[in-house]
């Protein structure tokens, strides 16, 4: 077992329920954070040879009405998890019901429209710097994304490796749970993936098997929130999103519009919907 990163008197339960939560592919980073935070709180609130009661469950839960809903959602999950998980050792423990949980409206999935994707794609190929490989790496991303339906962690990830164009399909290595899968690739996503490669090997870049699909301008991997910034700036200045600090369209809406496309696509061929979808939970697991 990894070095033990808890000090509390259930050190020991916590660092073996965060090795089972890795093994089972959970994110471990998050995991590790909010169980330390637990830890911590736990500190001062048992001695060795008690367990989670009520009365500790109540405390921490007020030890956490300052923050936002969404961040106790986060602590009161693994509060939750951790104790159902505790009582298989000590049935003293509480175990927290879900209705425990804050309750979160979540906004409802923005669809994108075919003009809005290829409006966000034509403004992507304008941006600058001017002979640069950028525009050709925003507005291909934004095509793979909303023609495949990853996410953009999956999509950032990608090896030239992973790309099989005589296939037609993508590798998403080791994804949530540790799942890989195959993505098929429509003619036209194929073609123009076709395209990008021999811009991006006109542009100098690294053209080893495990070099990264997308690359920022030193040739190094495209990270998550550079690709965030410039794909806000450009649906806002389309009129698609409201100014900083209003909700709007996401990068995790292609997501969402490829799962209702698709839907929408086999509903016109007459296709049993019910038979389908797990096909597209296979296509796009959550």
């Amino acid at each position: 077992m990894a070095t033990c990163l808890f000090r509390s008197p259930l050190a020991f339960r916590l660092q073996c329920f965060l090795e089972t939560r890795k093994q089972a592919g959970r994110r471990s980073v998050s995991s590790q954070k909010l169980l330390i935070g637990l830890d911590r709180f736990l500190l001062t609130e048992i001695k060795p040879g008690q367990t989670i009661t009520r009365e500790i469950v109540e405390r921490r839960f007020r030890s956490l009405e300052s923050l936002s809903i969404g961040t106790r959602i986060n602590h009161i999950s693994v509060l939750r998890q951790f104790c159902r998980y505790l009582a298989h050792f000590d049935p003293r423990t509480c175990v927290v019901h879900r209705s425990y949980l804050p309750h979160r409206t979540r906004p409802a999935p923005y669809i994108y429209t075919r003009k809005e994707v290829q409006q966000i794609m034509a403004a992507a190929r304008r941006i600058g710097p001017r002979g640069s490989l950028r525009p050709a790496v925003i507005s291909n991303l934004v095509g793979l994304l909303y023609t495949t339906g990853l996410r953009i962690g999956e999509a950032m990830k990608l090896t030239l490796a992973d790309v099989d164009l005589k296939r037609g399909v993508l590798l998403i290595r080791e994804t949530k749970f540790k799942k890989t899968r195959l993505v098929p690739l429509s003619k036209s996503a194929a073609s123009q993936l076709r395209v990008y490669l021999h811009q991006r090997r006109r542009a100098g870049m690294s053209t080893a098997a495990d070099s990264r699909l997308f690359v920022n301008l030193r040739g190094t991997p495209y990270g998550e929130a550079g690709f965030t910034t410039i794909f806000l700036k450009i649906i806002r200045k389309l009129g698609l999103r409201r100014p900083k600090g209003q909700r709007g369209p996401r990068i995790h809406d292609f997501r969402h519009s490829f799962a209702v496309n698709r839907l929408l696509a086999w509903y016109r061929e007459g296709s049993n919907l019910a038979a389908k979808l797990p096909v597209l939970s296979t296509y796009t697991p959550l």
